[in-house]
């Protein structure tokens, strides 16, 4: 699977690296002026690393089944889970 890189900083900075681009999809976002002044920019930014990092690390982590329920009526509603999350393709 591949992974979202989040790049931030001026054009200067961005253009420098266009080797490092060359032969890629890149999306770019033109941040607000303003947004640089009331520190927006970087609340964003750390939400977008955080979230990179944690869908990242979910992606790698080994996954452990549960035992198995006593209850017949939450084993049921594990097994339509388990059968709806194979049927769109996700590993439990």
């Amino acid at each position: 699977m591949a992974y979202l890189e989040v790049f931030e900083g001026t054009w200067e900075e961005l253009s420098a690296r266009a080797e490092e681009f060359k032969g890629r999809r890149l999306r770019l976002i033109v941040l607000p002026k303003e947004a640089e002044a009331t520190g927006e920019v970087s609340d964003v930014t750390a939400l977008l690393e955080m979230a990179t990092r944690l869908f990242a690390e979910a992606d790698t982590s080994e996954r452990e089944l549960g035992k198995p329920s006593s209850d017949p009526h939450e084993a049921a509603f594990g097994e339509i889970v388990a059968e709806k999350h194979s049927k769109i393709g996700l590993k439990l």
